[in-house]
């Protein structure tokens, strides 16, 4: 019953729910140097909204791929992973997504102050707070 539940739980860690703004953290990352298909996603969570709901903020944590470009003639080098913290800002009114990575979850929580201004914190929320 525990290997189970750990299972369900894993998949619910790892499921993101919305296909449009997981092609955009995917695209963001590969634009950032990183092999944006294979990386993984984990802990998505709707984290402040305005309402009625148009403006939309997300969290998440990432594991991905350093992208090597290499010339075609030398060996592939060791891969290098990176974990990575995220923001997602949605505003379905304007259909614009804008995605940020970081480095440091500090980093992540000083951009957070400045996007959640005059939203509603989610619980989600918990550890970007202050």
């Amino acid at each position: 019953m525990t290997a189970w539940w750990q299972r369900l739980q894993s998949k619910w860690d790892q499921w993101c729910g919305d296909h449009e703004m997981e092609q955009s953290i995917r695209r963001h990352l590969r634009q950032q140097g990183y092999f944006g298909a294979t990386a993984k996603l984990s802990g998505v969570r709707l984290v402040a909204v305005q309402r009625p709901g148009w403006q939309q903020l997300f969290r998440f944590d990432v594991r991905a791929r350093v992208d090597f470009q290499t010339p075609d003639d030398e060996p592939d080098p060791d891969p290098v992973y990176h974990d990575l913290y995220g923001l997602v800002h949605e505003d379905i009114r304007h259909n614009r997504s804008q995605v940020r990575v970081f480095d440091t979850p500090e980093q992540r929580v000083e951009l957070f102050r400045d996007w959640s201004e005059g939203l509603i914190c989610l619980r989600g929320a918990k550890g970007l707070l202050s």
